[in-house]
């Protein structure tokens, strides 16, 4: 890929949520020389929990900066400021932001609150600190669509989702911090000369250093890798969703493809890309759970199902399972307390695969039309993941 001029060097990017999938893919794409290894001569990596080198696993390189305990929730902009500016060598040269930080809340309004603020915290400082400051990627999800009400999701039969299509109702919409955050961008980059995008991936087929609530991959890896231990190998294990979830249309999102694709739009000239949303996956045609199942079982020497009805729940297989499992871990050197959070939160119910009833695909013609072309097939995406969550030793 020929470089444009704005791809030729001298950018300094920072990555707040480092430590998310996100976050992690955002900074291992760009320090392994996406788009080149000229375009960006600083890459800072911002994480609020304590985030060190070996817990990250990247590349070992001396454009690399970690700043960890960056609270963004303070409350206190010059106090924020301070520390940006005490822990970001050389802060004021910053070009590009990529926001990958989550807070969650039980409650949907204090969430909205919560990552609203900690947007505006961290554009408005560098905003401030850094005169170079060009552009903002903001990485929302296919909540934009509507696809977490279930029942009331509001395209069905409007597929592929594209990104023109209208914000759910506002009964919904003042509830869902996506659109909080994407209200904020527009309005700190009036008069300014930095540019933003919304990047939308759909389910993400990735893996976090500490876990994360919503890490398919990481759970299905561990659900599997125990299955064949207890089971053996060449084992029936059924998908543990239902008929319909086994039929279902959606795109997958690799961590990868999504990160790329952020460092790629960022690059491009602000006509293409101010305040645009962009659908991004690893592939313009859809696949069911029929076609992702076996290859997820392949991986570990199984083989994958349709859904019975006398299978018990990945948790509860777990957790019946859980004393050897354990004994497992010890054997292996693998990471009992990551397992056993994996394992036990939202993430692991896998709501997306039961409660589900509407194809969900995307729509990639604007990603395309920018010029980006990449694909991933679905082997190559979730065997790739289940290698990262190997190497982290949270499988055997």
């Amino acid at each position: 890929m020929a470089e444009t001029p704005n791809q030729q060097g001298g950018h300094h990017a920072v990555v707040f949520g480092c430590s998310g999938i996100n976050g992690w893919a955002l900074v291992n794409q760009l320090l392994s020389g996406y788009p080149s290894t000229r375009t960006f001569t600083t890459i800072t990596a911002v994480a609020n929990r304590p985030f060190t080198p070996h817990d990250a696993k990247w590349p070992a390189d001396d454009r690399l900066n970690i700043v960890s305990g960056v609270d963004l929730l303070i409350g206190d902009d010059g106090s924020l400021a301070r520390t940006l500016t005490e822990k970001i060598p050389s802060v004021e040269t910053v070009s590009h932001v990529y926001y990958a930080a989550y807070r969650a809340s039980d409650s949907a309004p204090e969430e909205c609150r919560l990552n609203k603020e900690m947007l505006r915290a961290a554009v408005q400082s560098l905003d401030t600190l850094s005169s170079k400051l060009s552009f903002v990627t903001l990485i929302t999800g296919t909540k934009a669509y509507g696809v977490y009400l279930l029942d009331k999701f509001p395209f069905r039969g409007q597929v592929p989702l594209k990104e023109d299509l209208p914000r759910v109702g506002p009964e919904y919409a003042k509830d869902l911090f996506y659109y909080h955050q994407v209200d904020l961008l527009h309005e700190l980059s009036a008069g300014k000369t930095w540019s933003w995008c919304e990047v939308r991936p759909d389910v993400i087929v990735g893996v976090a250093p500490f876990g994360n609530a919503n890490c398919m991959a990481q759970t299905m890896g561990i659900y599997l890798s125990l299955y064949r231990a207890i089971e053996g190998e060449g084992a029936r294990v059924s998908f543990p969703g239902n008929e319909t979830g086994w039929r279902l249309l959606s795109t997958d999102s690799n961590q990868d493809i999504i990160a790329r694709f952020c460092i790629f739009a960022s690059l491009k000239p602000r006509d293409k890309v101010h305040t645009c949303a962009f659908n991004i996956a690893d592939s313009a045609t859809p696949v069911a759970w029929s076609q992702r199942w076996p290859a997820l079982a392949a991986y570990f020497g199984l083989e994958g199902v349709g859904p019975n009805d006398s299978s018990i729940h990945p948790t509860e297989y777990i957790d019946r399972h859980w004393g050897e499992f354990q004994a497992l871990c010890r054997s292996k050197g693998l990471q009992e307390d990551i397992i056993y959070r994996s394992t036990h939160n939202t993430g692991s119910r896998m709501g997306t695969l039961r409660l589900m009833d509407f194809d969900r695909p995307f729509d990639l013609g604007r990603a395309r039309a920018l010029g980006f072309y990449e694909e991933m097939d679905t082997a190559t995406s979730w065997h790739g993941a289940f290698d990262r969550v190997r190497k982290a030793r949270i499988i055997p």
